[in-house]
């Protein structure tokens, strides 16, 4: 059992001289081919020209047969290989007949047998072989353990043998030698990426012609053809495992994420209320399948709602509609996770204290405190409640994008500005309130940034707070149900993808 490196470094040093053996017999034919020519009359000249003339004309032959041979032997593995590129040929009922009868038509052999090794490498059996009887085959199994096993040598060494004598061969398993008596064969492992699959077992019992080396570097180059195809199989029912393992964990997120919709959308309103001297509207579209912008109507009270005992707040004079709106950052779960905690919190302090100033106080202390003081979420919020009496709105607003009131009485359109800094990033932070008329014809936009981004995408020099100016402007005489509908058509004409949750409500004051 010669190792094959040893053979292939001999037909590797015979292929780094060609063109001096080319050169040698040009040499020689062209030096006989003239003593023919030029001294006829020396008889054991001109026979040892005409002698070298026919070993020139033998060894083009035997060069051109050899070549037709090795242009067969590429048209078939190239066949062969494209057969096995082909994954879907490995989930057939018999996947490796074709390749293994492709072994046998390129190099000559009679009879091909596969081994493949048991997920243990305890066993070997063939679960298919060319020119041999299923009956047999199946019968064939080559343990470890049981006996000294040349098949196994092979597999564990990675080396090709040819065994010209099995019969007195210690190492040949006793079905092989039952099955091929003293036949030489030859065998060549199954291996790739440090994994070896079985071996490969031909012979040529009907011919009975040996088995070379070339025949043997042959079967080598087929075997390790049909191991990458094995382990692109075996990868790529990796990778189907895998894509089925993630396409039931995508529709178990799936499902959980509409649930969670479904509850976030519980939270925030289907509908505006009913408010005396108030009509309102709003939109809430999020990026994600949820996402961190919340908005709300909010029902505060002057003394507080948890010591009011009217419990009748749209007709107690002591009701004060209100609107909440803010844009937690990032989008996703994340932020629709502590969207929720603000939302829990705003409707805690609501109740308590009816000053948007303390109240935002009251919800950053005990947000930064549920946070802790590692984190990076923060939040935006806008809080305002109508004094319907007073006809007065008094707002906090912590970091939100500035809502505009348009005053109908001198047709301006004033922004909101900051009372305090974002929620949840310092324990410090303190907040103050705003205070506004709000007369007969005015009108409130609430937005996030989200909105505005939607406004400007497709023209860098766009401004999306002026836009929003103008828009506001431009539907003055529009009911709020009016002005939402056609911002929501202009918010679906924008990018089909939508980078940022988008919040809008619009208040009319009659």
């Amino acid at each position: 059992m010669a190792p094959l490196s040893i053979r292939n470094w001999l037909h590797g040093l015979v292929r780094t001289i060609p063109h001096f053996w080319g050169a040698v017999f040009f040499l020689g034919w062209s030096a006989s081919l003239g003593a023919i020519v030029t001294a006829p009359e020396h008889v054991w000249v001109l026979r040892g020209a005409a002698l070298y003339q026919v070993f020139a004309l033998v060894v083009v032959v035997r060069g051109f047969f050899q070549y037709r041979r090795e242009l067969k032997f590429l048209r078939e593995f190239q066949h062969m290989s494209v057969t096995l590129d082909d994954l879907r040929q490995l989930d057939q009922d018999k996947p490796f007949q074709r390749p293994l009868a492709a072994v046998g038509r390129i190099a000559g052999f009679d009879r091909a047998i596969l081994f493949l090794v048991d997920e243990e490498g305890e066993e070997a059996t063939s679960p298919a072989a060319f020119n041999l009887p299923d009956q047999v085959r199946q019968t064939l199994r080559l343990r470890r353990n049981e006996s000294p096993c040349v098949a196994w040598e092979v597999m564990d060494l990675n080396e090709p043998a040819i065994i010209d004598h099995p019969a007195r061969h210690p190492g040949v398993h006793p079905q092989i030698k039952e099955l091929l008596g003293d036949q030489p064969f030859a065998l060549a492992p199954i291996a790739r990426g440090g994994v070896t699959w079985g071996c490969l077992l031909v012979d040529r019992h009907q011919s009975a012609a040996p088995i070379t080396d070339d025949d043997l570097l042959q079967l080598q180059v087929m075997a390790d053809q049909i191991s990458i195809t094995m382990q692109n199989h075996a990868l790529h029912q990796e990778l189907l495992l895998k894509a089925q393992l993630l396409e039931d964990q995508y529709r178990k997120v799936q499902r959980e994420l509409s649930l969670a919709r479904i509850v976030q959308e519980n939270v925030l309103p289907r509908e505006a209320p009913n408010w005396k001297g108030l009509s309102m509207a709003s939109v809430i579209r999020p990026a994600r399948f949820i996402g961190g912008d919340f908005f709300r109507y909010v029902d505060g009270c002057r003394r507080g709602r948890h010591l009011c005992h009217e419990r009748r707040c749209p007709g107690c004079p002591n009701h004060l509609p209100g609107v909440l709106i803010g844009d937690v950052c990032g989008k996703g779960i994340p932020a629709a996770l502590v969207m929720a905690v603000v939302n829990s919190l705003f409707g805690e302090k609501i109740d308590r204290f009816s000053d948007p100033a303390r109240i935002l106080h009251e919800v950053n202390q005990s947000l930064k405190e549920y946070l802790g003081a590692e984190s990076r979420f923060n939040s935006s919020a806008f809080l305002g409640f109508f004094h319907p009496q007073d006809r007065k709105f008094v707002y906090g607003n912590a970091g939100h994008d500035f809502p505009l009131h348009y005053v109908a009485a001198s047709r301006e359109t004033i922004p909101l500005e900051g009372t305090g800094t974002l929620l949840g990033i310092f324990r410090e932070s303190t907040y103050g309130s705003g205070e506004i008329p709000l007369l007969p014809g005015d009108r409130l936009l609430f937005y996030t940034d989200g909105l505005l981004e939607c406004l400007e995408a497709g023209d860098e020099n766009a401004d999306g707070f002026l836009i929003l100016q103008e828009f506001l402007r431009e539907h003055l005489g529009d009911s709020a149900d009016a002005c939402i509908r056609t911002l929501t058509q202009r918010i679906e004409a924008g990018p089909r993808e939508q980078s940022d949750d988008i919040t809008a409500a619009i208040v009319v004051a009659e």
